[in-house]
């Protein structure tokens, strides 16, 4: 509510309410944004905090005309946080923009339309071309960052696959996209969740388990849906038997997890709705 970060969300709190930082994680503003929209949608708008297209609005108008930019004036990408020089590729989700492209003010539409475009093509740029893996943190040319600071493929780039096949949902597939969506499914096949680790780009399996093996299992099956016809169908389909046959994680990084599980299984049931 005041200083620089005014009008975005603190990423992590407390049970109390207490902020455990002051500054927001930027893919929680685009689902935020787009769950509001879609509120309007299916309720209507109301007053004050209730009006929730007017909400949505304020989130995006904040994050690219704020002192604090969540999304870079110059490529259309999101940022990993507000004015940091790098973006992380699991926070493009091209599908968001084109809605945000119907809805936000009208000022802006041109922008989101760009963004959307753009993301398409960065997903390209940083997704390795043999494996379709992605890095967690990457640069604006798709350049995985250094393997220390978060270039490899662990738990944030899970939800590339995710998004890829949201875009083909709700957008209709994408050749370039779908081709993603065949790698990364194809690179996992036959894998239990006991073999999977933290990879580089390339495939190359690190020393670690994978941190959360059922979000990555969930995520592998959700890219069934952007496949093409030329696509590997029995590799895909093993995918998705893999994430039904196995149960939702217990203890304490069952968060995460499940929630990519509850994301993919709303997915592939053909119930994760644009409204």
């Amino acid at each position: 509510d005041k200083g620089p970060m005014a009008g975005f969300f603190c990423w992590s709190n407390q049970t109390d309410g207490t902020k455990n930082a002051d500054g927001p994680a930027p893919d929680g503003e685009e689902y935020f944004a787009l769950t509001l929209f879609f509120a309007a949608e299916r309720w209507g708008n109301g007053e004050g905090i209730f009006n929730y297209t007017e909400e949505a609005r304020a989130i995006l108008r904040t994050a690219i005309h704020g002192p604090c930019k969540m999304w870079d004036e110059k490529y259309h990408h999101i940022r990993f946080v507000p004015n940091c020089p790098f973006t992380d590729p699991s926070y493009h989700i091209p599908a968001f923009y084109e809605v945000f492209a119907e809805r936000a003010d009208a000022a802006d539409r041109e922008f989101w339309k760009e963004a959307a475009e753009a993301s398409r093509k960065y997903l390209v740029k940083s997704t390795h071309p043999e494996t379709g893996l992605a890095a967690e943190y990457a640069d604006d040319e798709g350049k995985p960052l250094p393997r220390e600071k978060h270039g490899t493929f662990f738990s944030d780039a899970y939800r590339v696959a995710a998004n890829i096949a949201i875009d083909a949902m709700w957008c209709g597939k994408n050749k370039e996209l779908s081709g993603i969506a065949n790698k990364i499914i194809c690179y996992f096949d036959g894998k239990t969740a006991d073999e999977l680790k933290d990879y580089l780009v390339d495939g190359t399996p690190l020393s670690k388990n994978a941190r959360h093996p059922v979000g990555l299992i969930a995520t592998i099956a959700e890219a069934a849906i952007a496949i093409s016809e030329t696509g590997n169908r029995a590799a895909a389909e093993r995918a998705v038997k893999r994430l039904w046959e196995t149960p939702m994680r217990k203890g304490r990084r069952r968060y995460y997890d499940n929630c990519l599980y509850f994301f993919a299984i709303l997915a592939l049931s053909g119930h994760y709705n644009k409204y």
